[in-house]
Parts: C-alpha cells; structure tokens; sequence
C-alpha cells in the first residue's frame, strides 16, 4: 500500500504541473500553448501514463482480503474487493471495457486512449447510458448529493414575428454614410400639343428635384456577458447573443423603415410616413375604424397608376390583425371570400410572408405581413398599396458590427444603415374617424 500511495501522490504532483499549464493558457485569452509549454506538456502526459501503468500492475497484485480501501481507488476496484475472487477480477481486468471504464474514472477522457474512447462512446450511443443509482434516498444527506440535477440539452426562446420591409422594398449599398443627393424628376402632367401651321411650338421645361439620403446610427444596446458564464454555460452564448443583438437590430431597422418619422425627428423617413406626406391617402368611409370592404380595396388599388400597379415589385402591406379583417369578408349570401378556389381574386390561402413559392393574393396581387404597420382603428395608417421599389433604403457597405468591450467607455458607437423616402410613394389607406 505504501508503493500504491507514494506512485498515487506522485501522479497527483504530475497532474497539477498539467492543470497549471491550461490554467495559464485559460487566463491569458485562452490562447495555445506555446513550443515550451508544448514540450513540457508531453513530457508530463508521458510520465502520467507511466505513473498510471505502475499504479495499475501494482493494483493488480493486491490481495483481495484486505480491508483497507483506498479512498483513492475507483468505484470499480472497490465493489471488486467486496464482491470478486482473483480469478474473476483477472478476467474482468482483461475485459477492454472495463479496463477503458476504470481508466475513465481515474483520469477523465483525458486518460483514455483513442481505442478506449471509441469503445466507451460505443456503449452509451444507445442513448441509454450506464448509471450508478446507489442512493438511499432522494434527500440530500441520505444520498441525494450522488443523485446528479437534470438539464435540458435545449434552450427555447420566444418567438415574435417581424419584418416586411427587408426583401420587399429596393436596398442599395453604399461606401461610405455622407449625405447623398438622389436626383428626382416627375413630368407626368404635362403632355405634347397640336399646333397650327406658322405658329410657334410652346415652350415647357423639364424640373427636376433631388433628395437628400442620410445615414443613421442603429444600436442594439449592450449586453453584460460574464467571463464565467461563458466558461461554464452548455450553450453557445457567444453565439446566442450574437444572434439575439442582430435580431434586435431587425426589428429596429423594420419599425423605423415602416414608420420612422424623418430627419426633423432624428430618424428615417418611414414608408407609411413617406406615403402620407406625399398625400397618396385613400379615406374610408365614416363609421369604417375597424372594418375594410371589398370596395375599399378595389378603390385603394385602383387609386395607384397602372404604370405602378402591374410591376413584379406591386404588393399589398398590412398587419396581421388586417389580414384577419379580410379573411372575414364575405359575399352577399354571407359566404366567405377567403377560400381557395372560390374567387381568383383571394387565391392561394393565407401565408404569413408573400415571398417565395405560392404568392397568396388579394385582387391578383400578393401581400406582405408587416406587424409594424397599425392596427385597424380611428386615424390609422393600415394599409399599403403600390410599387415598393420606388422606397428606397440605403445601407452602409460594413455597417453591421459585432463589438467585444473590454475596457469601461468603449460603448460610443457604430455606423449600421440608413433609409430614404421615395419619389413616388406607394398609395396609403386611412380609416375614417
């Protein structure tokens, strides 16, 4: 027992030289380990299985009838000292597995061989694994600290839809966010003429006009992340957070492209805002806050060019709570209007998102869920008819980033996007007060 103990101690000397190497590394940014560290490391990795192999053949040797055991020894040695003659403590040692398990639980995965981990990763891929459920009970003092706390290998996160604008109106990147001119010109009212012989031809310019298109600064605001939960959480939460930072920076850029107020108000110009300054308003009837007829939205339609309202980029844009408006639509025989197949006019069922695949349609042109958008109610912006390309968005080439804070004061900014209002703004639906 003295060899076993004093081999015991100096494999545990061995083994805290190797954590203190990780240690180190852990510290210092989780860095590599450097040619020096690297050296040592194998040297140290073969005096462990040294120490390992002596400790086992002197193991091995120990006779069965003592009764003085280790509180070093595996789990498995000592239910084999209670329970097995010589004989059967050979051949379980001769068994890979076994051999491999007891390996596992002096050392960890660490002192597994390659083989060793394929056989033991080979047992549990049932996905049944082999457990100890020796406790007396589920209380703490009377074995309840051997019985290990459950966890779900799953994180669920709510859900809440957005979006609309992104993949609907035109998106163009530019270099750099300094103020940029977009030149604009409109000469649909004026017309040619028919003049007489020996008069002379009327004279009438073309005026054109331009629009300033700015940059915006979007935040996601910061989130305090500790080294430790990093460390020790079973989820990704680099990743996690990455990936909820970049969702709250869609949800921002999608309410103030949908209903931002303007550069007088620090912010972009909305599409729906863009729409009523440009006076394309369609009032409902008195009484209409909550509801939408049919001939609404034959009247909303029909109040958009031709030129506009045939293009591939022509949608319908509403809320969801819209959309349920319509779907209770019915014909004078108090039938709905909303089924497949029985008008073209509401085709195609009720997606939520009108791009890709089957396009649902409402008077043979698609729509877009825009939960940004107002709800139906006295004085609300609810509907969108028209052109969405002509509602341009500007994004600053490299404008999304990802910053790491370190240091106090380091949170002062990054440059995201920017959008612009249209020229020729889609039509805008108002309910009546």
């Amino acid at each position: 027992m003295a060899i076993q103990h004093r081999l015991r101690e100096e494999r545990g000397r061995v083994e805290t030289e190797m954590n203190a190497i990780t240690a180190r590394c852990q510290r210092e940014d989780n860095r590599g380990l450097n040619n020096r560290e690297v050296e040592l490391w194998n040297k140290l990795a073969d005096a462990h299985s040294a120490l390992c192999d002596k400790i086992e053949k002197a193991e091995a040797g120990r006779p069965r009838n003592s009764g003085n055991v280790s509180g070093l020894g595996s789990l498995e040695e000592i239910q084999d000292t209670m329970r097995l003659s010589p004989a059967a403590w050979r051949e379980r040692r001769s068994d890979p597995h076994a051999r491999a398990f007891s390996n596992f639980l002096r050392g960890g995965m660490e002192g597994l061989e390659a083989d060793e981990k394929q056989l033991m990763r080979g047992k549990f891929a049932d996905g049944a694994p082999v457990s100890f459920r020796n406790a007396q009970s589920t209380t703490t003092t009377q074995g309840g600290y051997l019985v290990p706390q459950g966890f779900s290998d799953q994180l669920m996160e709510a859900m809440k839809w957005f979006g609309g604008i992104a993949g609907t109106v035109d998106e163009f990147t530019t270099g750099t966010g300094q103020p940029l001119p977009w030149p604009t010109v409109n000469d649909t009212a004026n017309r040619g003429r028919i003049i007489g012989q020996n008069v002379q031809t009327t004279e009438t310019d073309v005026v054109f006009s331009q629009y300033t298109l700015n940059a915006w600064i979007f935040s996601s605001d910061l989130v305090l992340v500790p080294l430790a939960l990093i460390e020790d959480s079973y989820f990704d939460i680099d990743a996690l957070v990455a990936r909820l930072l970049g969702t709250r920076l869609g949800r921002l850029f999608n309410w103030k492209m949908t209903t931002g107020q303007g550069v007088n108000a620090g912010e972009p110009n909305g599409i729906v805002t863009a729409a009523v300054a440009a006076g394309n308003l369609l009032t409902l009837p008195s009484g209409e806050t909550t509801s939408i007829a049919y001939n609404d939205l034959v009247n909303l339609e029909h109040s958009v060019d031709p030129a506009y309202r045939y293009n591939p980029s022509t949608y319908w844009m509403f809320n969801d709570s819209v959309l349920k408006v319509l779907k209770k639509l019915v014909d004078a025989s108090n039938r709905p209007l909303w089924q497949p197949g029985l008008t073209a006019s509401f085709a195609d069922g009720a997606g939520v998102q009108g791009l890709g695949g089957s396009r649902p349609m409402i008077l043979e042109h698609p729509y877009i869920i825009n939960n940004d958008m107002a709800v139906p109610a006295a004085n609300a912006y609810t509907m969108l008819f028209g052109d969405m390309s002509t509602y341009k968005v500007r994004k600053v080439a490299n404008g999304v980033t990802l910053m790491r804070l370190v240091e106090r004061y380091a949170d002062w900014f990054k440059r995201f996007c920017a959008a612009i209002v249209p020229t020729f703004a889609p039509a805008q639906l108002s309910p009546a007060a």
